[in-house]
């Protein structure tokens, strides 16, 4: 009876999930691509920052993509399930970032990866979330805000992408499942992941004190996976099976 119970209250929450305006997917139809980028060499004299977006071909199976950066309101959802860990609020202005339209923000790699297998998903790999993002109208976004007053604000503030996706630039910097390495260019990648192992995880997209040069489709910012950051945040996807 017992083991009836909670799994009527799992059944209640996931369908309270569902109903939620930012529970919303994209059907992203598989594709090839080509991955990074020539504006470091063009533009930036391969400078260390930018040195590591070389161009390659990418093949990319169909995926659900989550319409939305995922909120607040949303990971709490997984808290009350009892799976996910509990919010870490900013500690000198926790009202900035906390409300329930903004991006979750302060989620380790592991406790993004928690809530999207939650939804029965994953991060993205690095050339999904690049081959979503790189379309011919990148959507609006919000960045450059000075870092000890600027925040993020509600997702969906600004017009989105040419696949119907919000702040694929912007507010904040997203999660992929890949460790952070050099590309392996070599004919057709299909499917990549990234390396087998490695110190960081890749983010993508800029986030809301990023500054202009930094809000492009194939730029790559290593973070550490077991630290906090104000202007990181995730969406998930599903595979279309």
């Amino acid at each position: 009876m017992k083991n009836r119970r909670v799994l009527l209250f799992s059944t209640i929450l996931f369908y309270i999930c569902m109903s939620s305006p930012t529970f919303a997917e994209v059907l992203i139809a598989a594709g090839d691509f080509e991955m990074g980028s020539s504006y470091c060499e063009e533009e930036q004299n391969n400078a260390d920052w930018c040195n590591d977006e070389s161009l390659h071909k990418v093949h990319v199976d169909s995926f659900y993509i989550d319409k939305y950066e995922v909120t607040n309101a949303d990971y709490r959802e997984c808290f009350v399930a009892g799976v996910c860990e509990p919010e870490v609020l900013h500690e000198d202005r926790a009202g900035d970032f906390n409300q329930k339209d903004q991006p979750v923000v302060f989620t380790t790699w592991q406790e993004a990866m928690t809530y999207c297998k939650w939804k029965n998903g994953r991060l993205p790999t690095e050339a999904e979330w690049e081959y979503v993002a790189k379309v011919e109208k990148l959507g609006g976004g919000h960045w450059n805000q000075l870092y000890g007053i600027g925040a993020t604000v509600a997702v969906g503030s600004f017009e989105p992408n040419s696949h119907g996706l919000y702040d694929m630039m912007g507010n904040v910097y997203e999660w992929t499942m890949d460790w952070y390495g050099p590309y392996d260019k070599a004919g057709t990648q299909n499917k990549p992941s990234g390396p087998a192992k490695g110190k960081n995880k890749v983010v993508r997209g800029g986030s809301w004190d990023a500054l202009n040069h930094f809000l492009r489709t194939s730029d790559r910012v290593a973070k550490d996976p077991d630290l906090r950051y104000s202007g990181v945040g995730f969406r998930c996807v599903r595979p279309n099976i």
